[in-house]
């Protein structure tokens, strides 16, 4: 089903490390795809902000998108945000990137307190990486980062199972951690906190969003209010990717809107 009114709150620039294309280029084709709004929320790992420079690639992607909705006002509204990394990893990293004048904050979890390598560099044939010790950590720690709840978005929940299952194809058995994955989204809906319903999968081995369907039905079902969507675009062509397919998740677990931010506030934008 095509929507008239499709936003994109996930968008690599090339001020993320793993970014390819230019602002410029991501808001053209942005709107040629007639997209209403987007979102730049760059890569900021609070676990290597200073050592990587996220400090000043954040200022420049924020920059960038106050720039950005200046040039392409009227056509498209582009919204500064942050994909904030670990952030209880480095609090005072965290609480410095939070400064910037952002009006959306996507939180994940790329890599364990206990475990410094992103889940896409593991080798999970090694003992210590055994994907069931490494996936209850990681929800421990989303549950904390939800308890932190100082951003307004909690990205791609189920984000190691896109190599874990994806690409090592390794068989996961994900209904053996349904009470821990609804304690956090009860704590999400308490907070007043949104979901992210993530495409980028479906580009991927993984071939489903993150979360599926029946994680977003559970968060509706325990009180979730507001869903974002996000392409998690690295590349200007990915742009918008499959988000009528995540209007269409979002509608079928029960939500009428999906949600954009601006200055931290939420907007709802009508399924229609």
């Amino acid at each position: 089903m095509l929507y008239k009114d499709c936003v994109d709150l996930h968008v690599h620039t090339d001020n993320s490390p793993d970014g390819n294309s230019s602002s410029t280029l991501i808001c053209e084709y942005a709107c040629n795809k007639g997209l209403r709004a987007i979102c730049f929320t760059d890569h900021c790992e609070c676990d290597a902000y200073y050592k990587d420079r996220y400090d000043l690639s954040l200022k420049q992607s924020v920059f960038e998108a106050y720039k950005s909705r200046a040039v392409f006002s009227g056509e498209l509204l582009v919204l500064a945000g942050v994909e904030l990394g670990q952030p209880l990893q480095n609090l005072a990293a965290a609480e410095n990137a939070l400064q910037n004048k952002l009006d959306f904050v996507l939180a994940s979890n790329h890599t364990l307190t206990t475990k410094k390598d992103d889940f896409y560099l593991l080798d999970y044939s090694l003992d210590e990486n055994d994907p069931d010790l490494l996936f209850s950590q990681y929800l421990i720690d989303l549950k904390n980062i939800v308890e932190w709840g100082k951003f307004d978005s909690l990205a791609h929940l189920t984000y190691p199972l896109r190599y874990i299952m994806g690409e090592h194809k390794i068989d996961f058995n994900l209904k053996k951690y349904m009470t821990q994955i609804e304690n956090i989204l009860k704590k999400l809906a308490q907070s007043g906190k949104a979901l992210e319903i993530n495409t980028s999968g479906l580009r991927q081995a993984y071939g489903t969003m993150m979360p599926d369907l029946e994680i977003v039905k559970l968060f509706r079902s325990v009180g979730g209010e507001y869903v974002t969507v996000g392409s998690d675009a690295h590349n200007y062509f990915d742009v918008g990717a499959n988000i009528e397919q995540a209007f269409d998740l979002a509608k079928a677990a029960g939500f009428n809107f999906v949600t954009i931010f601006e200055n931290r506030t939420a907007i709802p934008i009508l399924i229609k």
